[in-house]
């Protein structure tokens, strides 16, 4: 506020004290009032004070103007502000104190004061509307939402915090699927009301610390602040990407429920993407950017749905880079490593199995994921030398713990271009070469892999596999629409649930539904069934009361080095409950057994 300003709300044109008697109508007589022309110019001939300043309240303040007789009959002080509309032809705001005063004889005086304030109430006024543009600058008019710049105000300030304290950020863009359809169906102002309350139950899924913003049109940003993480760790051991998803999850689950407009129920659902910090960038710019990229990769999946940002080499200078040091890493054998996810019976947590899955120890920026280097792969032609490392360090892996009698099968995940008879009998000739039992191995191939090619082009190198004893799982069944006549061929012998139907269970009962569907498919056709993504005891036990044999997810454990399956299955064949108690129990006792087992060794070295 201006110095000016100031000036102007404290002065006052004119402040004119006067004395007056006040009647039980309401009507007064002026006993003392100097000044009076200078709030209302000139009186008009044969007109009294008292009659001239009645006549000059402002019609709309009449009501208040009347109402101060009540209060100061009861002896009170009253104070008000009105207008006064001038015989000159101005308007004037001013400020009537007054203080009553009953005498001996029952009559009631008043003593007042009227300061003319139209300066100050100008000032206000004009400070009023400079708030306002203010706050229209940074806010949605529609949704009342902050708005674009808002939100990157916040974001900047989130990440300089986050810079400091060591939290991580997440920023997740939100694009309604289907907003085009309702204002072409049911008009503009339909759509309008959607958004609002979009924005409302976008308001409930975040946390107090949290911001939801409109950043425009059907599209909404979400800034997730202060996020635990573990800068130590790879980064699927983040709980900031966690917690993030579990957002996501809430955000699609509220959009479900129908908006009733007009009285006719309205269905949407949205694409989210998500970017976290520092992991996938390290200013505002970029995670806006980044998290804007997997909302169009969620898109592109089917709509209805999340995606995390996945570095998709769209910086074509980052793009050759990358490439570069991946072709390196191939040549030189070294930066690829596998962990391995255990695979587990349902009803008793004993670990049976482990997946193996590959990740890149990156010189510059570290432990990547399969999602942010093997597209880039299949796009320079380094996916078949990659399929060749992982399926022979695998085998290396079962060889190893089929010497120590570790009793577990591993599970490989077999790329596309495998299911043909040359990359058959690649795999074969590994697997012989560790002289391994076929039953120790499962082949997962993808359902859209299988889907997307002529069935007489897989089918012979597929039966092949089978015919040789080694298992076949169909990965992320449910995603690709497959063929009942293929699966009830002699090929596949185990479905794999794809996580996006597991991690809403049990609340979501369309989840639910289908689930329950893909479990009875699978027993009606004699089908091992391996439920992927299990992150809860719920969802643990309703796969159990549905006969689900086997699964695998964060419940139980995350993706881990291969000593550390060997640490797990010598400590305790039960994971997730039963013996150890709580999932954090078993993780207290696992990591334990592995530090001391670590002491040990080093002891012996």
């Amino acid at each position: 506020m201006t110095p000016e300003l100031l000036n102007r709300i404290a002065g006052t044109l004119a402040i004119m004290p006067y004395e007056m008697e006040l009647f039980p109508d309401g009507s007064f007589r002026c006993l003392e009032f100097t000044g009076l022309a200078s709030v209302l110019g000139s009186l008009p001939a044969g007109s009294s004070d008292e009659q001239a300043f009645d006549s000059a309240v402002h019609p709309e303040d009449r009501k208040r103007y009347d109402a101060v007789c009540e209060t100061l009959n009861r002896g009170e002080t009253a104070e008000v502000e009105y207008r006064l509309v001038g015989y000159d032809g101005r308007t004037r705001w001013v400020l009537d104190r007054m203080h009553p005063r009953r005498t001996n004889d029952g009559r009631l005086l008043v003593d007042g004061m009227v300061a003319d304030i139209t300066e100050r109430k100008r000032a206000e006024e004009e400070l009023l509307e400079a708030r306002k543009l203010a706050y229209l600058a940074l806010h949605d008019p529609l949704t009342d939402l902050p708005n674009r710049v808002a939100f990157e105000e916040h974001l900047s300030l989130a990440l300089a915090r986050a810079g400091r304290q060591g939290f991580g950020v997440a920023v997740l863009f939100v694009d309604l699927d289907n907003l085009k359809l309702v204002n072409d169906s049911f008009g503009h102002a339909a759509g309008d009301e959607v958004l609002q309350l979009v924005a409302a139950r976008l308001g409930r899924v975040a946390r107090a610390a949290d911001l939801v913003a409109r950043q425009g049109g059907d599209e909404f940003l979400m800034l997730l602040t202060d996020l635990p993480r573990r800068p130590d760790t790879s980064l699927e051991l983040d709980d900031a990407l966690r917690q993030a998803e579990h957002v996501a999850r809430r955000v699609r689950r509220v959009l479900r429920e129908p908006f009733v407009i007009n009285g006719i129920e309205i269905f949407m659902t949205a694409s989210v993407g998500i970017s976290l910090y520092p992991s996938d960038a390290e200013d505002g710019h970029a995670l806006l950017k980044h998290a804007d990229i997997a909302m169009y990769a969620a898109k592109a999946a089917g709509r209805d749905g999340y995606r995390r940002y996945a570095f998709n080499g769209d910086d074509p200078l980052a793009n050759l880079s990358m490439a570069g040091r991946l072709h390196r890493v191939i040549d030189e054998d070294r930066g690829l490593v596998l962990h391995y996810q255990p695979i587990v019976k349902l009803d008793t947590g004993e670990m049976v199995g482990a997946e193996a899955l590959i990740r890149w120890d990156d010189e510059d920026r570290g432990l990547l994921l399969p999602d942010e280097f093997l597209p880039l792969a299949e796009r320079v032609g380094l996916i078949g030398p990659i399929s060749d490392w992982v399926i022979r360090t695998a085998c290396e892996q079962a060889s190893q713990w089929q010497a120590s009698s570790l009793d577990l099968y591993l599970s490989i995940n077999l790329p596309p271009a495998y299911c043909e008879p040359t990359g058959i009998r690649r795999l074969l000739r590994v697997v012989e070469a560790f002289g391994l039992k076929p039953d120790q191995l499962v082949i997962e191939i993808t359902e859209s892999a299988v889907m997307a090619r002529p069935w007489r082009e897989v089918e012979p190198a597929l039966s092949e596999l089978r015919r040789r004893g080694l298992r076949l799982a169909i990965d992320d069944f449910g995603t690709g629409h497959s063929s009942l006549g293929r699966l009830n061929r002699s090929w596949v012998s185990m479905l794999k649930i794809d996580s996006s139907f597991v991690r809403d269970l049990p609340a979501d009962t369309d989840a639910g539904a289908l689930v329950a569907s893909i479990i009875q498919l699978a027993r009606n056709l004699g089908l091992e069934l391996v439920a992927e993504g299990i992150e809860t005891e719920d969802q643990r036990r309703f796969l159990v009361d549905r006969a689900c044999g086997l699964g695998q997810g964060f419940l139980f454990s995350r993706p881990v080095p291969p000593n550390q399956i060997e640490d797990m299955r010598s400590s305790s064949k039960v994971l997730g409950q039963s013996n150890l108690g709580t999932t954090a129990d078993v993780y207290a006792h696992l990591t334990r057994s592995m530090t001391e087992r670590a002491a040990e060794r080093m002891a012996r070295s």
